[in-house]
């Protein structure tokens, strides 16, 4: 009786075994999808990621829930974009590491959009690879090569943003500031209706300056954001008799675009076909 139970017993404890193994596996949580993808891009099949913020969420907005608070707590490390944005995350007391993808980036103020720019994009990757990599010692071999993969594609998607840099006319007409980091790294200007904040409604003044703004540098397009509420933009361009044109902050990617392939690169990629509208 005792050798059938033994029988029975070392193969379930052998299964336990396996199961505790795959349950132990490392734990990032990233904030929102372009650092999701980003980290995804290094990490590969290496370790699980889970992303909180979902793409119709606002993640200047965004408040995690209690469920994503404790995903967050007993996560090895949380990878989020910057201080001046994902601040819900700072008072998380993970069992791990804290990653600010943009800690090397040299900030525009308290801008956090960062990740809009190629360039800056391009130093998220390499400062999370190197903050993984130290994370997990095992991993670095597989992280930097394939970060190193993923890099190629975004110093392809820099160079062709660069030829920007050579236009005549540099400046464009945004619905909210968000695309400072972006215009700075190509030499480019931007105009924004609203600040930081995309929900704070310029007054009729200020539009009207805006619209003198626009006449003086010739400006016969407004920029609008796909993924926001775009009244603001829609009343100036009215009142400009301009074109409006829709721009992506690349803050999330619904289910549609995933399956359609679109990613954080194919977006900005859009976002350049968009500015060509303009900048000439």
């Amino acid at each position: 009786m005792k050798k059938v139970l033994l029988a029975l017993v070392i193969p379930a404890l052998v299964f336990l075994a396996g199961c505790q193994k795959t349950a132990s596996k490392p734990e990032v949580v990233t904030t929102f999808e372009p650092m999701y993808e980003f980290t995804k891009a290094i990490v590969g099949d290496k370790i699980n990621v889970e992303n909180i913020v979902a793409s119709n969420q606002e993640i200047h907005e965004f408040e995690p829930s209690a469920k994503q608070v404790a995903t967050m707590t007993n996560a090895k490390v949380i990878i989020y974009n910057s201080n001046d944005l994902e601040k819900w995350v700072l008072p998380i007391k993970n069992k791990g590491i804290k990653v600010e993808a943009s800690a090397t980036v040299d900030k525009i103020k308290d801008d956090p959009h960062t990740w809009i720019s190629p360039k800056e994009a391009i130093k998220e990757v390499d400062y999370i690879t190197e903050q993984l990599s130290k994370k997990f010692p095992d991993d670095k071999k597989a992280f930097e090569k394939n970060a190193s993969a993923y890099l190629v594609k975004l110093k392809k998607l820099d160079a062709e943003f660069d030829t920007l840099k050579d236009a005549k006319q540099k400046t464009f007409i945004t619905q909210h500031e968000a695309f400072s980091y972006l215009a700075r790294d190509y030499g480019l200007h931007e105009i924004a209706i609203a600040g930081l904040d995309p929900d704070v409604e310029p007054s009729p003044s200020a539009l009207a300056k805006l619209k003198v703004e626009m006449e003086k540098a010739g400006l016969k397009n407004v920029y609008f954001e796909n993924n926001a509420n775009s009244k603001i933009a829609e009343t100036l361009a009215k009142s400009a008799g301009a074109k409006l044109i829709g721009i992506n902050t690349v803050e999330g990617l619904s289910d549609a675009q995933k399956k359609a392939g679109e990613t954080y690169i194919t977006l900005m990629q859009e976002n350049l076909t968009a500015l060509k509208e303009t900048i000439k």
